[in-house]
Parts: structure tokens; C-alpha cells; sequence
């Protein structure tokens, strides 16, 4: 059995409606996992049916997408991706 596999997100605007209707959009994206309640920050977290670490953060990356929510709710910790930036930096064309 596979280790319960918990995401933690962010709404960066908390207490906004479209925030809170992009959470519940995020939920319908992901009917498999759970979706919890926000804080009084705006975390909450999320659990998708996952095997591990990996596939549960492509998941909730997918739902994320998937909702068209990307510019409401972010990932609260950065995934571990080192230098996940470098295959976008440098000149245009490069």
C-alpha cells in the first residue's frame, strides 16, 4: 500500500470569491483526491490517489492546469526540482 501522499497549497488571495471558486474548481479537477478546507492564511492541502511523492505532486500539477486555477493557487513548498529554471534561462531563440 502506498503512503498517503499530501500536497500543500496556497491561495494567493485568500478571502476573494474567485479564489474560493478556484479551489472548489481545483476539487472538480481532482475527483479522485481529497481537497481540504483552507486555514486562515489560505493553506490547505490536497491528496491525490497516488503511489508516491513524484506522481502525486504531477497529479495536483495536472489539476492544477486542468482547472485553469494556476493563477489563484500555487504550491505552498517549491517541488524539488533543482534548477528547474535553467532550461528556460537565457536568449530568445537559444
Amino acid at each position: 500500500m502506498a503512503d498517503r501522499q499530501v500536497v500543500a497549497m496556497l491561495m494567493l488571495h485568500f478571502g476573494t470569491p474567485r479564489d474560493q471558486e478556484s479551489r472548489v474548481q481545483l476539487a472538480a479537477a481532482l475527483p479522485d483526491a481529497e481537497v481540504g478546507e483552507p486555514d486562515e492564511i489560505g493553506v490547505f492541502e490536497v491528496v491525490p490517489d497516488a503511489e508516491d511523492r513524484e506522481e502525486a505532486l504531477q497529479r495536483v500539477w495536472d489539476g492544477v492546469a486542468a482547472s485553469g486555477t494556476d493563477d489563484h493557487i500555487v504550491f505552498l513548498e517549491h517541488p524539488d526540482l533543482p534548477e528547474h529554471w535553467r532550461r528556460f534561462s537565457g536568449r530568445p531563440g537559444d
